[in-house]
């Protein structure tokens, strides 16, 4: 399987143990909170490096709680980070690249008022079969 998909897996795999659902940009935010957005926002999929392939993904996730859940989400949000840091994939070498990054908002957009700790998060991946 493709280094995307194996980090991808592993990061839902990570937040759904803490019982947390998560979903895409693309699906509507259901109405039973807290839940967990995951989205890339880039990946360099083909550097060579000394006859390695090396591969880097920068995800966000936002985690969303609803008005008065600000310090529920902020919880979540620490719990997530910490599990981010401890990213193993099987046939590939991970490496957090700088430290997750959060920040929060107020999410007016919706009908409803909710909170949004956004989290960041920059990997980078060796093949191990180039080790």
């Amino acid at each position: 399987m493709a280094p995307f998909f194996e980090l991808y897996k592993a990061i839902l795999n990570q937040i759904n143990d803490l019982k947390i659902p998560t979903y895409t940009p693309s699906q509507e935010v259901p109405k039973k909170l807290p839940i967990c957005r995951v989205s890339i926002l880039n990946g360099d999929a083909n550097e060579l490096v000394k006859n390695m392939r090396r591969y880097s993904y920068s995800f966000q996730l936002d985690v969303v709680t609803a008005s008065n859940g600000l310090e529920q989400g902020l919880v979540l949000a620490y719990k997530i980070m910490q599990v981010l840091r401890q990213i193993t994939l099987t046939s590939f070498s991970v490496e957090l690249n700088g430290e997750p990054s959060l920040s929060s908002m107020v999410d007016t957009s919706t009908d409803r008022v909710l909170n949004r700790q956004i989290i960041r998060v920059n990997y980078n991946i060796i093949e191990d079969t180039a080790l």
